[in-house]
């Protein structure tokens, strides 16, 4: 019985590992070798999910006379990458191997090396795991081919009926490769946070599922195709998951977006964060290490890889990583809007987002196109400065009012599915409840009827449209129509069909999917007889204020005793987004707000 493996030697930071494999025709084997990495010889690079479907299982494979103990998973991959019937030999680099788990100084050192390993690699191998669920079908790359030929021909927003069946068209809503493509996009390897850097770095990137290849292109575009014929909802799989986290279809583009942005080198980091926000790690501190070959060479220096003091304390790579975005990218207040969390480490300073948590129905307020803090009269200073020797921020501005009454109204989307709850104790039925409550605290507020029936249905959809304008002054009549639209709508027991014309109907539709965006956003009211949506664990006497150079306002909390706030989250105001034309009634003078 061979020994167990041991490595050579404590790898050094300028050379690289690769492991060979070998198949006699019935069996085959593998040994390490080690190059300087700045002469490394052709390779292949290995994406993939540690262990799939939760699976522990091990086994082991004889490497430089060895036995090197390997997932089930991963030898189900080395198997495949050297079918039995055919001799073969190649290099490939896979991290488990690669590098030494067990040396954690070996594995700081690599980890930060990882975006030359997949840049380098002539292409990049995505192991999806065995053929199962129909993936033989996608898999097949003449079919796929015929597929984005076809999708091709097709108007956007199509839909597919059960006659389509003649050759060169597409096959019928039935057909079982619909739900093997969105199977296929349900399997873990989607879902993982190291994936966004190993695909967007590749030189060229392949699927591999069994012994079957596609192009990660051809892939993508099958994807697209689908998405922009409007046929997206006839592949779903069991994994999706609602309106506000993307399943594997958002996921796959998102990817297909970020290696567009780097191969352009124009990476935005809002994009990125949100991303990873989403994705699953095994260590939460890989949130940050596992997107450090993308974010930049300033930002990849000024983070040190460090397993030992970072693996329980995550958080503070969180803060490392904020601190530099915050330095890089001025003045960086999207990055507090995606602050407000369910949970968070004690730890974690308020104002930095806890990327380990998913807040899975909780959409931040950073692409709208407000302007509470920018205008005629921004503060030269404005903006966000580091407080050197603490985790403190600080910001100027002012505060507008103080926070009265909180409502959580909900919506009309079940969470899980993002679909409509009818039932008699569904979000509907909860939400109209609701609803009827805000109304009236916002009649409260307002002396004339129709002037709070426009501010209330402005507020619900944060006055604004899917595309994040602001609803114009000119438009009270559409905004509140719409609403009233959306009321009948959901009190009726069968979707409408002939109740308004085409364009009424779109515009009640558009209003019940800008409301299910903010439902889990509390409803509030002010002090001063103002009305808006705010973050989720708000409460009475909490402070609205305006930063200048932000485009939302954000809830601040005074820590007892002291100069310091905590920050709640980002929120809307009405009435108060725009700095020209803000009110006067219940502004503070200016003031520099500590955010610890």
């Amino acid at each position: 019985m061979a020994s167990k493996y041991v490595y050579r030697r404590h790898l050094p930071a300028d050379y690289v590992r690769l492991l060979t494999l070998v198949s006699d025709g019935e069996n085959f084997h593998g040994s390490l070798e080690e190059f300087r990495r700045d002469n490394l010889p052709y390779f292949n690079a290995l994406s993939w999910c540690w262990s799939s479907g939760g699976e522990q299982q091990t086994t082991s494979f004889t490497c430089d006379g060895q036995s090197f103990t390997v997932s089930q998973h991963l030898y189900n991959l080395l198997s495949h990458l050297n079918p039995k019937n055919s001799h073969s030999s190649g290099r490939i680099w896979i991290d488990s191997i690669c590098v030494n788990q067990e040396d954690i100084e070996e594995k700081n050192i690599h980890v930060g090396h990882m975006h030359t390993i997949y840049g380098q690699a002539r292409n990049v191998i995505v192991w999806l795991g065995m053929p199962e669920d129909g993936s033989d079908l996608v898999m097949d790359s003449k079919k796929i081919s015929e597929l984005n030929a076809a999708l091709k021909l097709l108007p956007s927003a199509n839909s597919v009926t059960r006659t389509v069946t003649a050759p060169g068209l597409l096959p019928h809503a039935e057909d079982p490769i619909w739900k093997a493509i969105g199977r296929l996009c349900d399997r873990d390897w989607f879902y993982r946070t190291w994936v966004i850097q190993e695909i967007a770095l590749a030189r060229n990137a392949e699927l591999l599922c069994g012994t079957q290849r596609l192009g990660w292109d051809d892939f993508v575009n099958l994807i697209r195709g689908i998405s922009g014929a409007g046929l997206a909802s006839i592949c779903r799989g069991p994994r999706s998951t609602g309106i506000t986290r993307p399943d594997g279809f958002g996921v796959l583009m998102d990817l297909a977006w970020t290696r567009t942005m780097v191969q352009k080198d124009d990476m935005s980091m809002s994009y990125l964060l949100h991303a990873v926000r989403l994705k699953e790690v095994t260590k939460p501190v890989d949130k940050v290490y596992g997107i450090l070959g993308i974010v930049g060479e300033d930002v990849r220096s000024a983070i040190k890889v460090d397993y030992v003091e970072n693996d329980q304390q995550y958080w503070k790579a969180y803060v490392e990583l904020a601190e530099q975005i915050l330095t890089a990218d001025d003045p960086g207040f999207w990055l507090l809007c995606m602050a407000s969390s369910r949970e968070r480490p004690e730890e974690l300073p308020s104002w930095c987002p806890n990327l380990n948590c998913l807040t899975a129905n909780y959409l931040d307020f950073g692409s709208q196109k407000w302007q509470a803090g920018i205008g005629d009269e921004t503060a030269r200073e404005g903006g966000i400065r580091l407080i050197e020797g603490s985790f403190n921020i600080q910001i100027p501005g002012f505060r507008i009012d103080v926070v009265d009454e909180v409502v959580y109204i909900g919506g009309p989307y079940s969470a899980a599915v993002g679909q409509e709850d009818r039932g008699s104790d569904g979000n509907t039925t909860t939400f109209l409840e609701k609803d009827t409550l805000c109304l009236a605290l916002t009649q409260r507020c307002f002396g004339h009827v129709n002037d709070a029936l426009d501010a209330y249905a402005r507020t619900l959809i944060v006055n604004s449209w899917i595309d994040g304008l602001p609803i114009q002054l000119s438009q009270s009549e559409r905004v509140q129509i719409a609403y009233e639209d959306c009321k009948a709508y959901l009190t009726q027991k069968v979707s409408r069909t002939t109740a308004a014309d085409d364009a009424r109907q779109q515009l009640g539709q558009q209003y019940i999917t800008q409301l299910g965006f903010w439902q889990e956003r509390p409803f509030y009211t002010t002090k001063n007889g103002r009305i808006g949506r705010g973050a989720f664990n708000m409460r009475e006497g909490d402070a609205v204020c305006v930063f200048y150079q932000a485009g939302p306002v954000f809830i601040l909390r005074h820590e007892q005793g002291s100069g310091v706030w905590k920050l709640i989250g980002d929120a809307y105001l009405h009435g108060c987004m725009d700095l020209d034309s803000m009110p006067e009634a219940g502004r503070g003078s200016d003031t520099t707000f500590i955010i610890s």
